[in-house]
């Protein structure tokens, strides 16, 4: 997935009509992303791509999930979030295609929300 010696993308790449900007809600990503901070550029899709973070419809909002491939005896994901108070689910990959909204491509942490509170 990453290349170390692949050649740095355009920034234009990021303005695309392809991505959206979606806020980091709750804690569930913390420490890698801050709720009501941080945000993450996001790619919609309808189906499992590899392993990432998702984001994914969970039946009461959306939230976000690290996914990687799992093995219970069936072809199977494993859902989870990188704060240890939460736990892992095991679904099938038909149950996470019918809930998955977007892959997260870009992580966007803020540093300083002066600007982003002033509108400039």
């Amino acid at each position: 997935m990453n290349d170390f010696f692949a050649p740095a993308l355009p920034a234009e790449r990021v303005l695309s009509d392809r991505l959206r900007v979606h806020a980091v809600k709750g804690d569930g990503m913390f420490p890698l992303l801050r709720g009501d901070r941080d945000y993450v550029l996001v790619a919609p899709i309808h189906a499992y791509s590899g392993d990432g973070i998702y984001l994914v419809d969970n039946g009461v909002g959306e939230d976000l999930y690290r996914v990687s491939s799992a093995w219970d005896g069936k072809k199977s994901l494993k859902l989870s979030r990188e704060n240890e108070r939460y736990q892992d689910h095991i679904v099938s990959i038909e149950q996470f295609e019918a809930g998955v909204l977007a892959i997260v491509v870009a992580d966007i942490k803020v540093r300083d929300e002066r600007f982003l509170r002033e509108g400039v």
